[in-house]
């Protein structure tokens, strides 16, 4: 009698691959996410790249920027970065008297350009087909240390500018500028007029002189016309060098002495 009960209980048992097998009734069907939901989503993530992008944007103007993706720029940043007006170094690591007589130091924060601070892209201008052929040789490891100086011809060529631009133009020294966009001479010879020995007269005709020749960004300036008029009552800037001392530096800097 039990045996019999025992075989009738285990026949009406459900199987058990049955049992784990949940009926239709039973299962949940995944909601749809709603069309106001998904394009709430797309929204916060267009917000959220827009913001990202404006920030990186804003950051890619700062001096920080540059040192950060680029370590041979270091020196330079921390070279732009130094107070003014004191005993500091340039951008080779030699001794600079006056800070002053770098123009990256001078310029950074000043009364005499139409922008009252000067940020490294007021210089450096970012051009993709520059930054794209630096970034090449950065990371190819194809440059020299100490790097080569480029004047303002060079730092002007990707935008197709003269070198004088470099310095005038409508954000720096703009009342320099005559109504053709370009330096007017006779207004930069205006500007040192009370000096003894104007280092920007005109008296030379076929000789016009790069900006960047005598105003160096990030090494002491120099007086250029001391290679010629050395035993005349040339001014020296406190801080700058004479042509020799600069020709001297410039040797020892790059290990041709």
């Amino acid at each position: 009698m039990k045996e019999e009960q025992k075989v009738e209980a285990m026949n009406s048992a459900p199987d058990s691959a049955e049992a784990a097998t949940p009926t239709a009734k039973g299962k949940k069907k995944r909601k749809k996410m709603s069309r106001k939901k998904f394009w709430s989503i797309i929204g916060i993530v267009v917000v959220v790249l827009v913001i990202a992008g404006a920030g990186m944007w804003k950051w890619h103007e700062e001096p920080s920027f540059c040192s950060t993706f680029c370590h041979i720029e270091a020196d330079y940043v921390a070279n732009y970065s130094q107070e003014q007006g004191v005993q500091g170094t340039d951008k080779y690591g030699n001794p600079v008297s006056n800070t002053n007589a770098m123009m990256s130091v001078l310029h950074r924060s000043n009364d005499t350009t139409a922008k009252s601070e000067i940020k490294c892209v007021d210089c450096h201008v970012p051009n993709m087909e520059e930054l794209a052929h630096d970034g090449v040789n950065f990371v190819s490891g194809n440059y020299y240390l100490p790097r080569t100086e480029r004047d303002g011809a060079a730092l002007m060529k990707w935008d197709g500018k003269e070198s004088s631009q470099l310095c005038a133009n409508e954000n720096c020294h703009s009342y320099l500028l005559g109504a053709d966009g370009k330096v007017d001479r006779k207004k930069l010879e205006k500007t040192t007029a009370d000096m003894e020995f104007n280092p920007h007269d005109t008296h030379h005709a076929n000789l016009e002189m790069q900006c960047t020749t005598c105003h160096k960004g990030h090494r002491a300036s120099v007086v250029a016309c001391t290679g010629c008029h050395e035993h005349e009552n040339v001014e020296v800037p406190d801080g700058w060098l004479t042509y020799q001392q600069s020709q001297d530096l410039m040797a020892k800097s790059f290990g041709n002495e």
